[in-house]
């Protein structure tokens, strides 16, 4: 059964025994989007999936990266949860790599987690007038149509938009590193993050990386393997659902033959 004490900051479901898999949704989304790979889990490993702040039934403002590491880490520590693997979609693949750097974990997992900052810190720079005003609605749009949650099964697709909740103040909230940040700073931390980790690494995407894009993630993680699963959009694991699953079950595996 699921179980979600008051005690805690966070809110979350559990499920099933076995090895720690801690799932964070990506922003706007709550834990309800990972139901999906939950089911397919199954009972024989202990999924927890955490609304972020300021998400689902989780209080609080929004705040950076470090500080939701923080926060979950605080969390599973109240639930006596040893050596989780962490799986983060989107922004929470930067907090799984945050965690994974700072607290003991079997291994970590990005889906459509960009390594590669810069780009993405540009857009959101340029576009920050926008989102701090009343024009946010028109400016997040493009991110929007961008998630391809055409590409997911009808059956799976509903939930997920579900959990999906568009707040400027949460947007904004969770944003405002990158809007404040150099972005050339910004990508050294998080190299500098990366070189930390020295846990097995999984990197699922829904498109192809370009070579450089690749070869340059293969640098910044010691021990990361990449899945590209092409046309398959930003929410891959749930386009891919039963594919995701099974690879997500083989690196449990991998991360509990590499424990000494």
């Amino acid at each position: 059964m699921p179980t979600s004490p008051q005690q805690a900051s966070l809110a979350f479901e559990r499920h099933g025994t076995g090895v720690p898999i801690v799932l964070l949704p990506g922003l706007t989304f709550d834990r309800r989007s990972w139901g999906p790979i939950v089911d397919r889990l199954g009972e024989h490993l202990s999924t927890i999936a955490i609304d972020l702040p300021a998400h689902g039934a989780s209080a609080g403002p929004p705040c950076d990266l470090e500080d939701v590491a923080r926060q979950v880490h605080r969390l599973l520590d109240s639930l006596d949860v040893v050596d989780p693997i962490v799986v983060g979609h989107s922004m929470s693949g930067a907090v799984a790599m945050i965690y994974a750097a700072f607290y003991p974990v079997r291994g970590a997992v990005i889906v459509e987690s960009p390594v590669d900052l810069r780009p993405f810190a540009g857009m959101v720079q340029h576009l920050e007038p926008a989102l701090r005003g009343d024009g946010f609605a028109d400016a997040f749009a493009p991110f929007e149509r961008s998630m391809g949650l055409d590409l997911v099964p009808e059956a799976l697709r509903t939930p997920a938009l579900d959990a999906h909740e568009v707040r400027r103040e949460v947007v904004v909230g969770y944003w405002d590193q990158l809007m404040r940040s150099d972005a050339d700073e910004l990508q050294a931390w998080v190299e500098e993050i990366a070189g930390r980790i020295g846990v097995p690494c999984l990197a699922v995407f829904g498109h192809r990386l370009s070579p450089e894009e690749r070869d340059y993630l293969l640098r910044l993680v010691a021990r990361v393997q990449i899945e590209q699963w092409p046309g398959r959009g930003h929410f891959v694991h749930l386009a891919e659902a039963d594919r995701f699953a099974e690879r997500l079950l083989a690196f449990v595996e991998l991360c509990d033959r590499d424990r000494p």
